[in-house]
């Protein structure tokens, strides 16, 4: 249980981040408790999409899904497709750093 400070705090806090308290609670909780290898995968995939290391369907792949589905998976997580070309741009870009 919370005191009624703590709880205040975290209140003021999601608040201020624009969050559910609930959404401050299980991050608080994730980064207390390591998620398992399948997550782990999952969000270095992710990571290395966003980074524009692998595609869209290695992504899929990674995740398990089919490629619509991996779409609609970023979607939902408001997470930016890729153009092909900015995945090449990326990966000039990391070739020449």
């Amino acid at each position: 249980m919370l005191t009624p400070q703590q709880h205040a705090y975290l209140k003021n806090q999601a608040t201020c981040q624009h969050r559910t308290l609930g959404e401050l609670v299980r991050d608080a909780v994730n980064s207390a408790y390591p998620p398992d290898s399948v997550e782990r995968r999952r969000q270095t995939a992710l990571a290395a999409y966003q980074e524009g290391f692998i595609s869209l369907g290695k992504l899929s792949e990674t995740l398990g899904l089919d490629p619509i589905s991996a779409r609609d998976y970023l979607r939902e997580r408001k997470i930016r497709l890729m153009t092909p070309d900015e995945a090449a741009e990326l990966a000039a870009d990391a070739a020449n750093a």
